[in-house]
């Protein structure tokens, strides 16, 4: 993305057509045009040439039905000024123009886009020696016109074969361009705006004219004719260079003029000497772009008049980010537009229709539900920005990643308070992004870092650093034909649509198309797994998140389902689910008995509710503006952290589940209420330091765990005769480290007698209710104490899976089992100890 530099920022508007059927074949709403036009605008974030003026958002309106605004790169000075005010401009700028302008367009002709829409007023001039492209986009994002209620293009440059199509509103074509650019170079040339000129009917007369009498198949001799009738005091050598490249680009017929890479070639041999013999009455203008006094008087220019400080950090700071910071300065482009009459918004009783019939078909009142066409390019203010910057310490935002990380005051503000806080945002942005470049080799300071918050605007280059994207993808991206139909086709025909609709880009046409390609792209690369519901909605953050560059959404979602989800997506993955489930319902009874006894008494198992969670990671039931919250948590993380997730959502809902009846739970999971994500994480950061890692063992998860445990391998019928989770030998030992742990042997006297863990307490068998009110004061003194209790048995575990069923129904905390019994560490001298 180019830095910011002399730049501002741009807003044009695009108003939708109104769609003719509300509802499609599905039963689903039909995708308003704003919603296509989005989908196509993300393919512009894309494009990258030095001549092209930079795309960075497009925002639909909230008081314009179907209205987009389109935010890009935008400067105060235009060809058309400079033609205004000076007339005739010199020949070398006129030829360094054409190249850089010839430039960007054979760049998108490379990539099948054409301009479309194209003026003096698109050719942009930042400095002495630049040029900038601008409006470049507006013809590809309308969908060529289609969805929108006007002719996007201007009538002084549309070529014949556009006006021969529907008055000018039909498709344009690369050759249609060479003729906009030809009509451009003309008016340079020439020092005059043919729309100064000539009136509209009149302007389509004077093609119509120029069709007849071409000479050689072209409209440059008879347009020069009848631009002399109105305007004698120009003219115009025909036998020069010049003349014959503008020949070739005023071609009648498009077959006949070149392609923009041959026009390029045959700029070369322009003999700038010759082609000088351009006449005027007046002297040879000089170098526009050679006197910058010229242009103070403009708005974009006085906006560089900031201090020193000012241009170090806003104007070396890449586009994006600027505007990211803009829009946490205060400022709303709508309300902008609103204010400067460029969008208008209306009462919506004033725009009813006189009949409604059908599917919402509108007749009647038109006037009132139209808005007036305005393409151009508004200058959106950045004053409050740079004012804003004049008065902070350029030492805020110097680091050194050699020294340690120094934690500011936003360190425990909440995270919708420091996503709105421009400096700390801009902080946080700079050091994110060198350390992202820096990656791998600054990969543990990355992590730290993320551990403080995530910025959203660079989250999609975060997320592809933690799951090993950072290799070259494009030699590496599968070529899977994903065009065939396949076995899961029908099933992606029905959920695909459905997914995350309320999400503005997941809503359009693009979407839906990138998505159905990145899953068959990824179920054919995996043929071991098939199709669950809810996959699309794992998907659909990565396809966000990376929607220009669909080799590393596909690499990101590889590697986050090999380390997050193993063997989930297998044909028969019911063994891997109920093994998650099972873990899940321990560790419940882990944090919280007597939410575990309640949910056991009334037979609510994790297999009605907690499926979707753990099968998408919670994609399938959070929204995506939450969803991204979890998941950077998550990566930061092992494949443990899902299930603290899980734990956390229980607890933030445990007053309403703990007095609920069967059916009222059924309907809260059902529809899961409004959740406090913050919280939810930060609890799940305690659960996951506070649990030994060993209760989270699974038999079948992948190998991105905190610690490898060595535990035995049990059944998922065996796991579901536990009521709480096992734990390892070394987690154990690590308690009895930390005096963390009460220790409760519960093998025979005499067993005990021949060795015992240092500090258990034995409890021979007897009834259980003795047993408990044996030691129900040392029990509860290791909950207040947050101790873990820990049941010791034999090789045979039934003793001790008894007992602790037991106490886990009695509402004890942190019970766990020592897996393997008192086998597991009989061959750690300093933890056995024999009773005298």
């Amino acid at each position: 993305m180019r830095c910011l530099e002399s730049a501002e920022f741009g807003a044009s508007v695009l108003i939708g057509r109104e769609t003719g059927h509300r509802t499609c074949a599905n039963g689903l709403p039909a995708t308003p045009s704003s919603s296509r036009m989005l989908g196509r605008f993300y393919r512009l974030l894309a494009l990258d040439h030095p001549v092209l003026c930079q795309y960075i958002e497009l925002m639909r309106s909230t008081s314009v039905e179907n209205g987009v605004i389109i935010i890009s790169e935008h400067y105060g000075v235009s060809a058309a000024d400079e033609v205004s005010k000076r007339g005739r401009l010199d020949l070398d700028q006129i030829l360094c123009i054409a190249r850089d302008v010839l430039s960007a367009a054979s760049y998108l002709h490379e990539r099948q886009l054409a301009i479309g829409y194209f003026s003096l007023n698109s050719i942009l001039l930042p400095s002495n020696d630049q040029v900038r492209l601008s409006q470049y986009g507006l013809y590809y994002v309308s969908g060529g016109g289609t969805d929108v209620l006007h002719c996007i293009g201007l009538p002084a440059y549309i070529s014949p074969e556009r006006l021969m199509l529907r008055n000018g509103s039909g498709l344009s074509s690369r050759k249609s361009d060479i003729w906009a650019i030809g009509i451009a170079l003309l008016e340079m040339i020439m020092g005059v705006m043919l729309y100064n000129v000539w009136g509209l009917k009149q302007m389509i007369a004077v093609i119509r004219n120029c069709i007849k009498k071409a000479v050689n198949g072209s409209a440059l001799q008879p347009l020069l004719a009848a631009l002399h009738i109105n305007r004698v005091d120009v003219s115009f050598v025909q036998h020069s260079d010049l003349y014959i490249l503008l020949e070739q680009m005023l071609i009648i017929r498009p077959s006949g003029r070149p392609k923009a890479k041959d026009l390029l070639e045959m700029l070369k041999k322009v003999n700038v000497n010759e082609s000088n013999r351009i006449s005027a009455d007046n002297d040879t203008v000089p170098c526009i772009l050679s006197a910058p006094t010229k242009l103070q008087g403009n708005d974009f220019r006085s906006a560089r008049s900031s201090t020193k400080h000012s241009r170090t950090i806003i104007e070396r700071r890449p586009l994006d980010e600027v505007f990211y910071s803009w829009k946490l300065s205060g400022c709303s482009v709508e309300s902008i537009l609103m204010n400067h009459g460029i969008l208008k918004a209306r009462a919506p009783l004033n725009t009813l229709p006189l009949v409604v019939v059908e599917e919402c078909a509108m007749f009647g009142n038109e006037s009132s539900r139209k808005h007036k066409r305005n393409l151009d390019v508004f200058a959106l203010p950045s004053n409050n920005l740079r004012e804003r910057f004049k008065s902070v310490d350029p030492e805020k935002f110097t680091m050194s990643f050699q020294l340690g990380r120094c934690e500011g005051d936003h360190v425990n503000l909440p995270a919708v308070v420091k996503e709105r806080d421009i400096e700390y945002q801009t902080q946080r942005m700079i050091i994110l992004s060198r350390l992202i470049k820096a990656s791998p080799y600054k990969r543990h300071r990355l992590l730290d870092e993320c551990g403080v918050d995530v910025p959203p605007l660079h989250r999609g280059l975060i997320w592809a650093c933690f799951l090993n994207g950072h290799i070259d993808l494009a030699q590496t991206f599968p070529v899977i034909d994903t065009f065939t139909e396949q076995t899961a086709d029908r099933q992606l025909m029905v959920d695909i649509p459905r997914c995350h609709q309320y999400d503005e880009l997941m809503a359009s046409p693009s979407a839906r198309s990138m998505m159905k390609r990145l899953l068959k792209t990824w179920l054919l690369s995996h043929k071991q797994y098939v199709y669950w519901q809810g996959l699309d909605s794992l998907a659909a953050p990565f396809l966000l998140l990376h929607f220009n560059n669909l080799p590393v959404a596909y690499f990101c979602l590889s590697s986050f389902t090999s380390l997050y989800l193993k063997n989930f997506f297998l044909k028969d993955n019911s063994e891997v689910i109920q093994e998650y489930l099972v873990v899940f319902n321990h560790l419940l009874a882990f944090v919280d008995a007597h939410l575990y006894s309640h949910l056991l008494h009334m037979e609510f198992s994790p297999e009605l509710f907690a499926i979707p969670w753990f099968l998408t990671c919670f994609a399938h039931v959070l929204p995506l503006h939450k969803l991204f919250h979890v998941w950077d948590a998550v990566l930061l993380s092992d494949s443990s952290f899902p299930l603290f997730i899980g734990l956390s959502i229980m607890e933030q809902l445990r007053p309403r589940l703990i007095s609920a009846s069967f059916n009222d739970a059924i309907l809260l999971f059902s529809d899961l209420p409004d959740l406090n994500i913050e919280q939810v994480v930060q609890a799940s950061y305690f659960f996951y330091k506070a649990i030994p890692s060993s209760c989270t063992f699974r038999c079948h998860a992948s190998s991105h765990v905190r610690k490898v445990h060595k535990m035995e391998r049990l059944s998922v019928s065996q796991l579901k005769e536990f009521s709480c989770p096992r734990i390892s030998a070394d987690d154990l030992i690590s308690l009895i480290d930390c005096d963390a742990v009460l220790v409760i042997d519960v093998r025979a006297t005499n067993e005990f007698a021949r060795g015992s863990v240092i500090g258990s307490i034995n409890i021979p068998p007897v009834t259980e209710g003795t047993t408990f009110d044996f030691i129900r004061s040392l029990i509860d003194d290791a909950n207040e104490s947050v101790k873990a209790v820990v049941i010791v048995g034999c090789i045979n575990v039934q003793r001790a899976i008894k007992v602790a069923s037991f106490y886990v129904i009695n509402g004890v905390n942190k019970v766990c089992v020592l897996d393997g019994g008192i086998d597991s560490v009989k061959s750690i001298q300093r933890l056995i100890t024999i009773p005298s």
